[in-house]
């Protein structure tokens, strides 16, 4: 009797927890579709406040169209479909590319990118014409992926390589083509490594360029920067000196081999960074225009990354990469400034961030190949890592989803 009272009030008491975890999954699940379903039938003005009701419709990552996964068995490239987005709360996400129909799962939004580098550009413009008129009405078209970065190919670097007045060309044509198609759209400047004085010097060049060449300011719906913190000198890995830019060395931040790379993860960095381009563009006229930021992330390994004793330890680098992810997603989520910011977004310094990123390969140390922070494996789209995780959390918390949800989720991760 003793034996069958006891295990009867555990069964009562496991059935309680089930059933507790139960309501809360629905509450959360329920919470996320409802969440998604005012997100699928916005309406408002893009880059507004009203556009980011769901405040998970400003967070972005991006897809690494090269990654392959492996389903069943066999070995195909990877889409947005195969992760589990609606977990993480991404609302957006770019894979450096066009699509006159892309992928979308529970209402995503997608980022349009047209690049400029020689490999690509003209050629990719021969059918762009109709890749617009078939795609959604309103679109974010992005021209340009750090179209002033040089191409290191010994380095495996291939972007832009373009000079102001190249690339002040580049746009006024792009731009047209888009425009004419779609005068709804909104088409963002391609984004720069940093917002670093030589690339400031290099995007007030391109303004002028275009000026002197059309004789009307760049039309630019949206400003748009990337920030990967990295160091500027001539013939040297990091950001390069931006092309056609007379100068040997810029900012070349904190990277040592003696002290490590933490500046890389550095959120105050980061929040200097973005401040002070926000200050540019109302300078320069452009408060009143909506500004994201289409790439940023940690691209050394996390050995590389820690700090004093920290330094070397992987372990302990990604706790930085994780504190990285949380202060700048703060920063961006609060930051506000009637003296710089966007009005139509209640003066938010950054309208919309893009992580780098889903899936991309970890750095290997035999090839140098591969970066920090993906959020899933790079071969299985089920295994999320130690960042992804992260970041799950800080959405949790940050749309109000109860906390005894979290131990219930599985936790099977890897480092990246």
């Amino acid at each position: 009797m003793q034996c069958h009272a006891r295990c009867s009030t555990r069964s009562l008491a496991v059935g309680m927890a089930v059933l507790l975890a139960l309501v809360v999954l629905f509450v959360s699940v329920s919470g996320s579709s409802m969440a998604r379903e005012r997100f699928e039938s916005n309406e408002a003005i893009p880059f507004s406040s009203e556009y980011y009701a769901d405040a998970a419709s400003r967070f972005g990552a991006a897809l690494s169209p090269s990654a392959r996964i492996i389903v069943g068995g066999e070995s195909r490239p990877a889409t947005i479909s195969d992760y589990d987005v609606l977990g993480l709360h991404i609302g957006w996400y770019s894979d450096w590319r066009t699509s006159a129909t892309p992928l979308t799962p529970h209402g995503m939004r997608y980022a349009q990118i047209i690049l400029v580098r020689e490999s690509d550009y003209p050629t990719n413009t021969l059918e762009l014409t109709s890749t617009v008129a078939s795609a959604p009405k309103g679109s974010l078209w992005i021209i340009g992926n750090e179209p002033e970065r040089l191409t290191q190919k010994a380095l495996g670097v291939v972007q832009g390589s373009r000079t102001p007045e190249q690339y002040a060309e580049i746009y006024h044509d792009v731009y047209n083509i888009i425009k004419g198609q779609d005068a709804g759209s909104w088409v963002a400047i391609g984004g720069i490594v940093q917002p670093t004085p030589l690339r400031l010097q290099w995007l007030e060049r391109t303004l002028a360029a275009y000026h002197d060449r059309y004789g009307s300011e760049m039309p630019v719906d949206v400003w748009n920067i990337h920030m990967q913190i990295l160091p500027e000198k001539t013939g040297s890995w990091g950001a390069e000196i931006p092309v056609g830019i007379d100068a040997t060395q810029g900012e070349m931040f904190n990277f040592s081999l003696e002290t490590g790379f933490y500046d890389n993860a550095n959120p105050v960095l980061f929040r200097q960074l973005v401040i002070s381009f926000r200050e540019w563009m109302k300078a320069h006229g452009f408060q009143n225009k909506p500004l994201i930021i289409s790439e940023y992330g940690v691209l050394f390994p996390s050995s590389y990354i820690g700090y004093g004793a920290g330094y070397g330890d992987p372990n302990f680098g990604d706790m930085v990469l994780i504190s990285f992810i949380r202060e700048t997603f703060e920063f961006m989520v609060d930051a506000r400034d009637p003296s710089v910011g966007y009005a139509a977004d209640d003066y938010h310094l950054v309208q919309q961030w893009l992580w780098y990123s889903i899936n991309d390969q970890p750095y290997d140390f035999a090839t140098g190949k591969g970066y920090n922070g993906s959020l899933f494996s790079h071969v299985d789209p089920t295994q999320m890592t130690i960042f992804g995780v992260a970041w799950r959390e800080y959405m949790h918390t940050l749309l109000g989803y109860p906390r005894a949800l979290l131990p219930l989720v599985a936790r099977r991760f890897s480092r990246p």
